[in-house]
């Protein structure tokens, strides 16, 4: 881990970022007070608290949290779009979160996305989602750009290529 990554995280649990959305400050603070037990969030606890936050929210404030993913910590980024794959948040949640895990996935820190690639083809089916071209066209870089720099295998790379162009037909 490189040292500019150590400060930035150390300064993000010291100083939790303030967001001026209401309901992206809720889901931030929901996300740090429970990132510890993640593998425990179930149905009448903490998973349908999660439901609660998010099933609200409007196209301003899925435009907002884009515009300050950069605040976010890394590893809540992915406890979001993993809880995105759980049963339960596809039956509450009507908007398409498999396009925003798609999204979370291009802006995600170039590092790290291979935590994030296993998942995406079964968030973009699960949600039926309706993938834009450009954001087709931004996926196959992130892709070709993570095996470039050895993050996934070849094996992983040509089998999302072949998703994605299967999505573009």
């Amino acid at each position: 881990m490189n040292i500019h990554l150590l400060k930035k995280t150390f300064y993000k649990a010291l100083f939790p970022p303030k967001f001026g959305n209401e309901k992206i400050q809720a889901l931030y603070h929901f996300v740090a007070e429970n990132d510890s037990n993640i593998e425990h969030w179930e149905v009448g606890g903490l998973l349908s608290e999660f439901i609660e936050i998010i099933k609200d929210f409007q196209e301003t404030d899925i435009q907002y949290f884009f515009e300050r993913i950069s605040l976010w910590n890394s590893y809540y980024l992915v406890i979001i779009s993993d809880k995105f794959l759980e049963s339960h948040v596809r039956s509450v949640i009507k908007y398409d979160l498999g396009l925003i895990y798609a999204k979370i996935f291009l802006l995600y820190e170039d590092a790290d996305s291979y935590y994030l690639i296993d998942n995406l083809e079964i968030a973009i089916t699960m949600y039926q989602s309706k993938i834009d071209k450009a954001t087709l066209i931004d996926l196959m870089h992130k892709i070709e750009l993570l095996h470039y720099k050895k993050l996934i295998t070849k094996q992983q790379h040509d089998y999302h290529l072949t998703f994605i162009n299967s999505l573009n037909s």
